[in-house]
């Protein structure tokens, strides 16, 4: 397709980008962060597109974070020259990936023990390398991380390995999508924060040096700048929000530049539409506190409620059937992280006008 075609002739179900919503997310997350002297390193995963990783970093971002080191290959395959992988990088087929790549880019990764560690230390030791290394502590989300008490004695073991750098320290506060509304959000983000830091200061009373300190999600990169010590984030969300990040008060309707139009295939009764985008072009990930699978533009009071592979079926309730046949409805996803890794290409769109097709290069990249 060629760019500035009307929007009207694309096939649905489609993914689009309201390009001015994202460049004015761009622009304020970047201005709020660097006003406040905090690096920014944002999780390309919600995209995987290295054309947006390289307007992120054009901004003024330090550099980008990818969660898959598969991920990471097609960001440095595409010029990107300085990358956190931000997962534990495991057995011995990955760990050689990840020599490699580092050959070709600044690489940082991340370890949570040394039995992770210790093979990745002696590959690059062996090689006559280095690599940067940031200590996951665990700081609510329960998912990987050392506990804090744990982390000074697994800090001094790292510091010793040859072939490894530790940098620092980070945490994922995922938990703060169980939250509702902004309030509990960020109090919950910076007692996070808080835990961090905390971590990070015992470490340098320890004698180890701490000189990044990275935390990563978008509903709590506004309180970071309330807790002395953060020093990177790594928040990626905000470039499109989503449903999720309304409910956590992080995002409204108009800064969601993630879409997903589709056609209405057929009005079977008073009460049913049924639109061609189903669990494979949305998810069928529920957002807490919110009914449905994703927001209907301009029709508030109908109901996304169920999904099957290839259909989606909306409930409008008590009023008339305001869909036809034929009808194009765009939708915001319930998770934009989701729907990003099941299309092929998005379509970037301006006063509705598709001024770019940008190619999801790192879709399917689990590895």
């Amino acid at each position: 397709m060629n760019p500035f075609t009307d929007l009207a002739e694309i096939e649905t179900p489609a993914l689009l980008i309201d390009l001015d919503v994202m460049e004015a997310n761009l622009a304020s997350m970047t201005a709020f962060l660097t006003m406040h002297g905090i690096a920014q390193r944002p999780n390309i995963k919600g995209h995987k597109i290295p054309a947006l990783a390289w307007r992120q970093v054009r901004a003024g971002a330090m550099g980008i974070t990818c969660q898959k080191l598969s991920e990471a290959e097609v960001m440095v395959d595409a010029g990107l020259p300085d990358v956190l992988i931000a997962v534990q990088v495991i057995g011995a087929a990955k760990v050689d990936r990840l020599l490699k790549l580092a050959r070709r880019a600044k690489l940082t990764t991340v370890v949570d023990s040394l039995a992770g560690a210790e093979p990745i230390a002696r590959a690059f030791a062996s090689s006559g390398m280095t690599i940067d290394v940031l200590l996951e502590i665990d700081i609510g989300y329960h998912r990987c991380g050392v506990d804090g008490r744990g982390a000074p004695a697994l800090a001094r073991s790292l510091s010793q390995l040859p072939g490894l750098n530790l940098v620092g320290v980070m945490g994922y506060e995922g938990h703060l999508y169980d939250l509702s509304g902004k309030g509990a959000v960020e109090a919950a983000a910076r007692e996070s924060y808080e835990m961090l830091t905390r971590v990070a200061n015992g470490l340098r009373n320890a004698g180890i040096e701490v000189p990044r300190v990275s935390i990563g999600a978008s509903a709590g990169a506004r309180a970071a700048v309330d807790v002395r010590g953060i020093t990177e984030v790594r928040a990626g969300s905000y470039l499109f929000n989503d449903r999720a990040q309304i409910k956590m008060g992080s995002a409204e309707p108009a800064t969601c530049a993630a879409t997903v139009m589709a056609t209405v295939i057929s009005v079977p009764t008073e009460t049913r539409a049924v639109i061609d985008a189903g669990a494979k072009a949305l998810t069928p990930t529920m957002v807490g506190g919110m009914p449905g699978y994703g927001d209907i533009l301009g029709h508030e009071d109908a109901v996304l409620d169920r999904l099957s592979d290839e259909h989606g079926m909306i409930s409008v309730g008590a009023t008339r059937n305001p869909f036809n046949v034929g009808d194009r409805v765009r939708i915001i996803p319930n998770s934009h992280t989701v729907v990003f890794n099941q299309f092929p290409e998005v379509h970037g769109v301006r006063e509705g006008r598709v001024e770019a097709v940008m190619p999801v290069a790192a879709r399917a990249m689990m590895g």
